[in-house]
């Protein structure tokens, strides 16, 4: 009964350490982006809707290797190089289908009245050279559904959620809502440091969009449904405008 209550300090104390280090990483990457961002101002850059591919190719590439790549490392390392699972329940597919739907909407909705709430305090903000230089480029709905969607899923939707969602889920094998409300807290702001060149209008979004995702994943706790729902959030931000436009 000893060694068992022992091996269990163990193994919590042991869990506790993966929370803490895989939460610090999840921070740090996102404020090394803020600082890069912040040492050379993206604002200052000219970007043409040419420089997009080439840009979307290497996040692609950069949040493969840091978000999913880091966070995988970590994974076998804490975990006797085994994965851990990110999903605690099981999920219907038309229930996880209407949920996306319904939180995208809320989502939608808080992005316009932030963005209301800053035009009436006469601090609107201009719209982010690379947001402008993507909705250049994604002027077509059917080139945001048809090359957009699977850029956001490889982008976004896979790398970013599986760091959040092995954060929040150590909290989740540990039992401890403090622990899970506290990466909830942290994870969204750091997501929304970590956007930092695009002003302070698109981090108080931003950070609203981090805590509904967080939440989200503590109500659902499915990692798939995760990386649809930011996936499906970021498609829908970049179609809006599109649906809006004249077409040539």
């Amino acid at each position: 009964m000893w060694l068992m209550l022992r091996k269990y300090r163990q193994s919590r104390a042991v869990a506790i350490i993966e929370y803490v280090i895989v939460l610090l990483v999840y921070i740090a990457i996102y404020l090394g982006m803020a600082a890069m961002e912040f040492l050379g101002p993206m604002k200052e850059t000219d970007i043409s809707t040419s420089d997009v591919p080439r840009i979307l190719a290497v996040t692609i590439g950069i949040n493969l290797a840091i978000f999913l790549g880091l966070g995988l490392l970590l994974m076998l390392i804490f975990n006797r190089f085994q994965v851990v699972g990110l999903s605690f329940r099981e999920q219907s597919v038309l229930i996880s289908v209407m949920w996306i739907a319904i939180v995208v909407l809320l989502l939608v909705l808080l992005g316009n009245g932030v963005h209301s709430f800053f035009q009436a305090s006469g601090n609107a903000q201009q719209v982010d050279p690379i947001v402008q230089a993507l909705q250049g480029y994604f002027k077509s709905p059917w080139l945001v559904l048809v090359v957009g969607a699977p850029v956001m899923f490889l982008a976004a939707g896979l790398p970013e959620e599986f760091l959040r969602c092995y954060v929040i889920g150590n909290g989740i094998r540990l039992k401890s809502t403090g622990l899970v409300y506290l990466a909830a807290l942290l994870t969204s702001a750091a997501f929304a440091v970590g956007h930092y060149y695009q002003g302070t209008e698109a981090m108080v979004a931003l950070f609203l969009v981090g805590l509904v995702f967080s939440i989200f994943y503590i109500m659902r706790q499915s990692f798939w449904t995760m990386v649809f729902l930011h996936t499906t959030y970021n498609v829908v931000v970049l179609l809006l405008p599109t649906l809006g436009a004249k077409q040539p």
